[in-house]
């Protein structure tokens, strides 16, 4: 018999064992994936461009100028953006990912140990890849409905308040005006401190008068 046909299927066989073992998704999309954010003075208006960026999840931590893209770790929990630029509000907001053509095929071909693995990893998930945040909002960016790679305005989630100004180590605090002195009592004119009778023209003054 023929050897060859038995070493095309054993290479085939250990070939979908690899797939199974390291994760099917894994393998055609990746553990990360580019993120463009761009920073809106309002919903609709032209991009202001410069503001710095932090993006994060349960997977890590990843920095951006708005404006540009950067790589974040793909995972199934939603993404935290947060964007600040002098003069403006923050902006911010959450970006929500949807399972991706990956997860998809590892489930049809590599079976539960492949999908668990993607899932683990985070490669089962994507998130939008172009956030347009609005200086002064938080928004909600869900991958559910967008997937293609334009823009993602988001809906609207509440107005992000300015952040409170904190008092740097070692300054004093402002001192407080201090109460004003009550008025003191002013002697009639003609009369001194010590003295029992105002005096009189040719009254000489004396220490037995002044204590008389």
């Amino acid at each position: 018999m023929n050897p060859s046909p038995w070493r095309y299927w054993g290479l085939a066989a250990c070939s979908a064992l690899l797939a199974i073992l390291s994760g099917c998704a894994s393998v055609t999309q990746g553990t990360a994936q580019p993120i463009r954010i761009e920073t809106l003075a309002q919903a609709g208006g032209p991009p202001m461009e410069g503001a710095e960026c932090q993006l994060y999840n349960d997977k890590g931590t990843a920095f951006a100028i708005s404006g540009q893209s950067t790589t974040v770790h793909r995972s199934g929990g939603n993404l935290t953006v947060r964007c600040k630029l002098d003069g403006q509000l923050p902006a911010s907001g959450q970006a929500v990912s949807r399972a991706n053509a990956g997860l998809a095929g590892n489930i049809l071909i590599g079976g539960a140990i492949g999908a668990a693995i993607d899932v683990g990893t985070g490669a089962a998930f994507t998130y939008p890849t172009w956030l347009q945040l609005v200086f002064g909002e938080e928004r909600l960016f869900d991958r559910s409905g967008h997937r293609d790679d334009g823009p993602v305005a988001g809906s609207f989630v509440r107005a992000n308040l300015p952040e409170p100004v904190r008092a740097e180590a070692g300054d004093a605090a402002p001192s407080l005006p201090s109460a004003a002195a009550p008025p003191q009592p002013v002697a009639p004119a003609g009369e001194a401190v010590g003295l029992k009778a105002p005096l009189r023209r040719g009254d000489t003054w004396s220490t037995s008068r002044a204590t008389a």
